[in-house]
């Protein structure tokens, strides 16, 4: 069987080892000129930089962790404790911002800590906005949910769902809110994916790199067309191959199939939300902070990723490095506007820009169309015989790394069962 993947990021990489390595006759088209997809990684003067944001490594499946350090032994990677911190009214508070009370302005802490007691009365909202006030209370959305919400996802958050957060938000039960607001040593409490693995060298892309091993990719390969012809596929002038598996976004299969998708289901693809991504690759001082979150609306940036503390090889000198997220269209930004404090706080005194990226598609947003339209557009997918979509962009979902290696391997157990 010949098996076209259209695109090489983690989820084709994924499924196209697995699959190679079981026989098959794999071919991957990747429109950048190296593998990664998202996660992607340049050196830039001696500096690593993860160009679409910081993807690090851990995962609760043991078959993935598996899997990942037979291709790339652990002790090639650095184990990490995650230490992320919330900039709060010009200090440090320990994420998550909810179980971290204590070390708010006692005033803040104890209106935060009242509010969330008489939270979660009444109905449950469907919209994501009255959702986070209903579910942590008026003073932590005030300081942290609807701000930083509202800069990540760049998109009215009363007109976002709610089902898509569960597993990716931290929702604690009013007990452990009480515990933290008593506590009084961090360390103590719970944080989602509280340690992870981290390539000591070269980047996430060292990883990546060891999973393409031996694959046949064709990079620089822009899909612009695919056709069907006797129950086989062609990709512009490639093939013929016998199964595709997508993991491209799916406006641009959209585009590529042109008429071969019914309207009803090309609407349903335009209709489809996401946001671009800016990163900014920047020198700072040593810190051992791993992500610093900036929830306060009158800073554009929302997050910055502290590259420089994932890796003592991270950086050419003694200095650190971070990466600068800011969620919207391409910005054409001067070098210099890491001191304005439009767009980043002083307090995270940055002191040049190295190097800088985009890319048009980084998150899917789950408005309140989303799961009528990636319904519909599934079971239509569904329906065709060897195809398949893969892949946060593919099925139109906020999936993490690990979660699309996971997909990955049941995709390919599904090929197996069907092919053999």
């Amino acid at each position: 069987m010949k098996i076209a993947i259209l695109g090489a990021g983690i989820s084709g990489l994924t499924v196209g080892r697995k699959l190679s390595d079981d026989g098959y006759d794999v071919k991957l088209f990747e429109k950048l000129s190296n593998p990664g997809g998202l996660a992607t990684t340049r050196m830039t003067d001696g500096y690593v930089f993860d160009i679409y944001g910081g993807h690090v490594f851990n995962s609760r499946h043991k078959e993935i962790i598996d899997w990942i350090f037979e291709l790339l032994p652990k002790e090639k990677w650095n184990f990490l404790v995650r230490n992320a911190k919330i900039l709060f009214k010009g200090g440090l508070v320990s994420y998550p911002f909810e179980l971290s009370l204590c070390e708010l302005p006692p005033d803040d802490a104890v209106n935060a800590a009242y509010d969330f007691i008489l939270s979660q009365n009444g109905e449950e909202p469907v919209n994501f906005r009255d959702w986070l006030v209903w579910n942590f209370g008026r003073s932590i959305a005030d300081f942290y949910m609807l701000p930083y919400n509202s800069k990540i996802w760049n998109y009215p958050l009363e007109e976002m769902g709610t089902t898509w957060m569960r597993g990716k938000m931290p929702l604690p039960e009013k007990k452990e809110i009480l515990m933290s607001f008593l506590m009084k040593d961090p360390s103590e409490r719970k944080m989602p994916h509280s340690t992870f693995y981290y390539p000591f060298k070269g980047g996430i892309q060292t990883m990546v790199n060891a999973i393409a091993d031996n694959l046949n990719i064709v990079c620089n390969f822009e899909i612009n067309k695919i056709i069907k012809e006797n129950n086989l596929w062609f990709i512009n002038d490639e093939g013929p191959f016998d199964y595709i598996i997508s993991t491209i976004p799916l406006p641009v299969l959209n585009r590529a199939l042109g008429d071969l998708l019914p309207t009803n289901i090309k609407n349903a693809i335009s209709d489809l939300k996401y946001n671009g991504l800016n990163t900014f690759l920047c020198k700072m001082p040593t810190t051992d902070i791993s992500w610093m979150y900036v929830p306060e609306s009158k800073y554009r940036m929302h997050r910055m990723g502290c590259q420089g503390a994932l890796s003592p090889y991270a950086t050419p000198g003694e200095d650190s490095s971070g990466v600068v997220e800011i969620i919207g269209d391409r910005l054409t930004l001067d070098d210099n506007f890491i001191f304005d404090e439009k767009y980043v706080p002083k307090d995270l005194k940055l002191e040049k820009v190295i190097d800088r990226e985009y890319t048009e598609f980084a998150y899917v947003i789950h408005d309140k169309n989303h799961t009528k339209n990636t319904t519909l557009i599934k079971e239509y997918f569904n329906e065709i015989s060897n195809f398949d979509l893969l892949g946060r962009f593919a099925t139109w979902n906020y999936n993490n790394m690990d979660l699309c290696m996971r997909d990955a391997f049941i995709l390919f157990d599904k090929i197996v069962k069907i092919s053999k």
